[in-house]
């Protein structure tokens, strides 16, 4: 797991906003996301291959929560709504696909004993009330409002189970959360949360760092109701920034920008936040380097056929942390992981070519 070491790109002297804003958004800038209509449709079946999910800004980049720390395994969504209801698609990548744990399957049980995903709206934007909502990879539900269980809404969840992910679906009708449509323009307060157990521990990853307590909705982003399409204007910035009071970031699909009352004050491609991690990775330049001399120069060197995938991880990295634009916030979150992971494996190997030469020539 990587730390998001280029945050302060986007929040170098933010310090007088974060401590005028305590106890809301103690981490400055808060996420926004941004939640396109839709005509749809959008069938709720934890397949997130409806057309209208192509149209909608994905999301990504989930941390450890109460650390600056990106997840191994990724999480990203997408937001839509219609005149009636607040759709959310989710995927969650998984290396223990096996490990899994769906094993709830009553309505308001214990789901978070399970890999689950979570819906946090504080549709009063007032920074205390709020609406939860759980569900597994099977889409067993569970509701509450502001921390009773006894409150239960009538919404619709799905879910389903691939080769290295797993998915679902949500659908919130407004009528159930005691509301109208919301009007264009209009600001939630919003996260969402995972909970991994497939490896038999508890990993808890956030969108909206609310430090180890996903009840914490002063901590929480923001959702942002647009038309059927967005565009990041100076103006639209000044706005989210007057409903906010702090500085806040908006994930686009290849860039994170940071919105402040003067409008758009930074654009930062997920590229460029790669690009920057990947310079800054020099043992594993270094371990590449040696490892690709020590097989050029001794053909019969031993491990090679490890070396071969190890090296095409190498150059995929690479040709993302320097090719052309359209690196998104998972592919940059995906990336920025892989820095470190392969830089131990190029390590264990290195290690084991040269004890395995030393026994070769005693």
């Amino acid at each position: 797991m990587r730390t998001i070491g280029l945050i302060t790109l986007l929040t170098a002297g933010l310090a007088s906003f974060a401590a005028a804003a305590e106890p809301i958004h103690s981490v400055v800038p808060p996420p926004v996301a941004i939640c396109l209509q839709t005509a749809g449709p959008i069938t709720v079946d934890g397949d997130l291959g409806d057309a209208a999910w192509q149209e909608a800004l994905p999301y990504s980049a989930l941390t450890i929560s109460a650390s600056d720390l990106l997840a191994a395994n990724q999480t990203v969504f997408r937001m839509l709504r219609d005149a009636d209801a607040l759709y959310v698609g989710v995927r969650c990548f998984e290396a223990n696909m096996q490990g899994l744990k769906t094993n709830v399957t009553s309505r308001d049980a214990s789901v978070w004993q399970d890999d689950d995903v979570e819906l946090f709206l504080d549709t009063n934007h007032d920074h205390e009330s709020v609406h939860q909502f759980i569900t597994n990879a099977i889409g067993t539900r569970f509701d509450a409002r502001s921390g009773s269980s006894t409150w239960d809404g009538d919404w619709e969840a799905a879910g389903s189970i691939g080769p290295d992910s797993w998915s679902i679906e949500l659908r919130v009708p407004f009528a159930t959360l005691g509301l109208e449509p919301p009007a264009v323009g209009s600001l939630w307060g919003m996260n969402l949360c995972r909970e991994r157990l497939a490896t038999g521990d508890r990993e808890l990853h956030n969108w909206a760092n609310v430090e180890g307590n996903f009840l914490r909705p002063w901590l929480f982003g923001h959702l942002y109701f647009a038309g059927s399409s967005f565009e990041l204007t100076d103006d639209l910035a000044r706005a989210l920034y007057a409903a906010i009071e702090v500085p806040a970031r908006v994930d686009l699909p290849e860039e994170r920008a940071l919105v402040t009352g003067e409008g758009v004050a930074e654009r930062t491609s997920f590229r460029e936040l790669l690009a920057a991690e990947f310079a800054a990775a020099g043992e594993l330049r270094t371990l590449h380097q040696e490892l690709t001399k020590a097989y050029a120069g001794a053909p019969d060197a031993p491990f090679r056929d490890e070396f071969g995938p190890l090296d095409e991880r190498f150059g995929a990295l690479q040709a993302a942390a320097t090719g052309a634009p359209g690196v998104s916030a998972l592919t940059w979150a995906q990336q920025s992981n892989e820095i470190e992971g392969l830089t131990a494996a190029l390590d264990a190997l290195r290690w084991k070519v040269k004890i395995a030469l030393l026994l070769r020539d005693a």
